[in-house]
Formats: structure tokens, sequence, C-alpha cells
């Protein structure tokens, strides 16, 4: 246990304050509990009721070395207590940040606060008067990115752009400016040609808040009507377990939507399903672009990770190293 005194808890009322420029005290009334919260579990944090902005909220005040107890211990403290938790975290590491961003849980540390019930984010106090970090990039913006990170491209113009991804130039001029003022891409301009670097240095937190979740949408269709797929990879659960230990049993493909249903208009009509009736039947996720960015029959990691990231369950233990360990994998691609 912590054992917080109110010197400590004042401070970071007052370091609140300050950052948010809004109301942040510490209430008189106490906390109920809904439900009976076990006491062994409940004597090992510092518990306070912090009034932000007119809204309760409680703090617990927990060690970085105690995240993976209070992973577990959540969702007991979620269905015990009516008002929303916010974790207090004094260092956090980029791992424990990024896992408590992903799954929406409410955390202040000594340079981030993380605030979702009151749609307040600031995840670095530096940014804090920088225009807004999260807004998602666009589909063709998010493939030329990721497309040049999987295949170690550093550097491209407005035209191989255009060819690389069959798109129009003022397109694809878009997108590249769009990567600029996200801060992935450097520009420089040779005389009327404009060139664009990758930055060799990148947020990879920030990265994952912008782009979008590639899964269009999920279907079912026979195995056998796989063939007729050229244009295929493995994909989900399947992927994961080729660039990580976990295992999976059950094959799953992705196929880029237009192209799907480009084939769909063409010859026999293939049958789809919304649910796995039975073992003939495959599992196919639709995506917003092409699935084949490098010469494996793959998901690239990158839009493999955004796409499971919101969807896997914090409880099981194997699917979040397994996570973790494909995130690590992407920071290495990287940096």
């Amino acid at each position: 246990m912590l054992q917080w005194n109110m010197k400590n808890i004042n401070g970071l009322i007052s370091f609140l304050k300050e950052t948010l420029h809004i109301s942040v005290s510490i209430s008189d009334d106490k906390l109920e509990y809904i439900k009976p919260l076990p006491h062994a579990i409940k004597s090992n944090y510092d518990i306070y009721n912090v009034r932000i902005q007119n809204t309760d909220v409680a703090l617990l005040s927990v060690d970085e070395d105690g995240i993976r107890s209070i992973k577990k211990h959540l969702s007991l403290f979620e269905r015990s207590l009516s008002i929303p938790i916010v974790l207090h975290i004094k260092r956090i590491s980029s791992s424990t940040k990024r896992y408590l961003i992903e799954n929406g849980v409410s955390f202040v540390s000594e340079r981030s606060i993380y605030l979702p019930q009151l749609l307040i984010h600031l995840n670095d106090l530096k940014e804090y008067h920088r225009k807004e970090r999260n807004k998602r990039l666009s589909k063709l913006a998010q493939i030329i990115l990721i497309t040049l990170i999987i295949q170690g491209q550093r550097k491209i113009d407005i035209q191989s752009s255009a060819e690389m991804f069959d798109v129009a130039r003022m397109s694809t001029s878009r997108a590249l400016k769009e990567l600029v003022e996200h801060e992935y891409l450097d520009v420089e301009s040779i005389g009327r040609k404009k060139e664009f670097f990758l930055k060799k240095v990148m947020d990879v937190e920030k990265l994952m808040l912008e782009l979008k979740d590639p899964v269009a949408d999920m279907i079912f269709i026979r195995s056998q009507d796989l063939d007729r797929f050229d244009k295929k990879v493995v994909s989900s659960y399947s992927a994961l377990s080729r660039y990580t230990n976990i295992t999976n049993s059950q094959p799953i493909y992705a196929i880029e939507k237009e192209y799907f249903n480009k084939l769909m208009q063409e010859g026999d009509p293939i049958a789809t399903y919304d649910k796995g009736y039975d073992d003939d039947l495959a599992q196919v996720e639709l995506w917003r672009y092409r699935t084949q960015i490098s010469d494996d029959n793959i998901a690239d990691p990158i839009s493999l990770y955004v796409s499971l990231k919101d969807k896997t369950d914090v409880h099981d233990s194997r699917v979040s190293d397994a996570m973790s360990e494909l995130y690590k994998k992407i920071q290495e691609m990287i940096s």
C-alpha cells in the first residue's frame, strides 16, 4: 500500500488544476460501494474521492510494479463503485501507458494525463497547446505510410506514389501533404519537384491512435471458394500466431473489399454467411485497403495490430502478451 499523505494528494490536485485549468478538489463525500469489495484487495490501494469539473471520480494510487494487479482488480472496482475510476501512477512506462490508453483506462502521471470521461487527453504536457493529435489518417495516407514503413522505403514523390497506389496525382498529393501535417514525413523541394522522406523517429503510440481499423466487414464463405481470390492474406489471430507464440487453429483471411466485390460480380456468385455455421466455412475480413503489402501472404504487422487492438479480451493474458510482443516488433521496425 502506498500510504499517501495529504501533502502528496494536495500536490497532485494542484498539478491537475494548474495543468487543466479547471476545477479539481478532494470531495468531502465518502465513496459509496454499490457492491462489496474484498478487503484484501481494497487495502492494497489508497483511494480518494476527487471531484474534477463537477464530476466525482475515484482516484486509485498504484505503483508501476503493481500495475499487473490493478489490471486484474479493475473490473472488481468498476462493479463496486458507481463513479469513474482514475489511476494515479507516479512514473509510468510507455508500454503501460499504451495498455491503459488502448483499454480506455483513465490515469494521471508525472507527465501524462488521460481522462476520457471528461474528454481530456494530454498525451504529453509539452504538446498540450499543439493541434489535436488524434485525428485519424485518411485511407490513402494510411496505406502509403504503412507501405513505406513495411518495405523500408525512406523516400517517395508524388508521381511514383500515384503509380504505386494507382490513384490520381491530386489524390496522392493530398495524402502526402496530410502525412507531413501529421509529422510522419518531411518534405523537400528540389526545383519544381517535391520529395517526401519518412521521418527517422516516430511516436508509435500516436501512430496507433491515428490509424483506422482496416476491417470494414467480416463474413464467412465456403473454404473451396477461397481459391477464387488470388489477393488474400492470413489475418487476425491466424496472422498473430505467425508473428508470436500464440496458437490459433481456425484459419482467418483478409481480402480487400473492393477486390472482393468486383469478383462477386463476375462469374458464378459466391455464397456469404454472417456466422460460421459449420467447419467448412472460412472466416474472411473485408479490408478498406489492399491487404498484401509485402511479398508474404500475411497481413502486415501494423495493420494487424490496429485491427486487433480494440477487439482483444484484456483479461486473456495469452492474447495480451502476444499483442505486446507484436507491438515491440513494430517499435523495432520503426526505430
